[in-house]
């Protein structure tokens, strides 16, 4: 059973959005560093700062919990982490390091209302060298991953595509064989008609209903089977 339903379109585009949302994980993880480092001296810490720390840190906490399959926060449908899963877009070290950055920052963040100290600064300088090495080196594989799913579903999609105009295809040639079956039939029927004579007038004129409407059927055949063609060539 393929993985992905109808919907391709609207996969691709899901998965797009979350290449970007990796990019804006970068963005929140940075915001949240350089926020720390500016208030860590502050006797008196800027409210707004403070609000902003928080929306980022759990800004980039949801969406680490949404493209993390496995992840109970994750709002992805069923079929979308399944992929996730099979290409193993997020694997679970990955995760844990995104993790390790909510949990740090929201550790030293509890702490900026007690007095400035070296411990505090130290563990703030930490989690910048971490955000600057492993964390952006775990986005920019998380972002590889999400790529591989996104080139699966369109995989998936031109192989369903595919195997869709195949059938078409066959469906036209049994149609084609049909409809010279109908003609021959139709030919034979008018034939036999003739010999009768006068009685055999109204089933001629049955017989030619039915052959005209063959050649039209084979007229839309014909181009069916042309649209294809044209289709397998570019």
């Amino acid at each position: 059973m393929a993985d992905i339903t109808d919907d391709d379109s609207r996969t691709e585009a899901v998965l797009a959005t979350l290449i970007n949302k990796c990019g804006k994980m970068r963005m929140l993880s940075h915001r949240v560093v350089l926020t720390l480092l500016l208030e860590n001296a502050k006797a008196d810490k800027c409210r707004d700062a403070l609000a902003d720390l928080e929306k980022n840190i759990t800004e980039f906490a949801q969406i680490a919990g949404d493209i993390t399959p496995g992840s109970g926060k994750s709002k992805l449908p069923a079929a979308l982490k399944r992929i996730l899963v099979k290409v193993e877009a997020v694997s679970q070290s990955q995760s844990e390091e995104l993790a390790r950055f909510v949990s740090i920052a929201r550790s030293i963040q509890a702490r900026l209302a007690e007095p400035v100290s070296a411990r505090r600064t130290a563990a703030i300088e930490e989690l910048a060298d971490f955000v600057k090495t492993t964390l952006l080196d775990t986005l920019n594989a998380i972002v590889e991953g999400i790529s591989r799913a996104l080139d699966h579903v369109v995989s998936q999609r031109q192989s369903h595509v595919g195997q869709q105009n195949r059938t078409i295809r066959s469906s036209i040639s049994e149609l084609e064989k049909i409809s010279r079956m109908i003609m021959i039939i139709s030919v034979n029927a008018s034939i036999e008609a003739s010999r009768v004579g006068a009685a055999g007038r109204g089933f001629s004129a049955v017989a030619s209903e039915i052959r005209t409407l063959s050649q039209s059927a084979n007229k839309v055949i014909s181009s069916l089977r042309s649209q294809y063609d044209r289709e397998d060539t570019v």
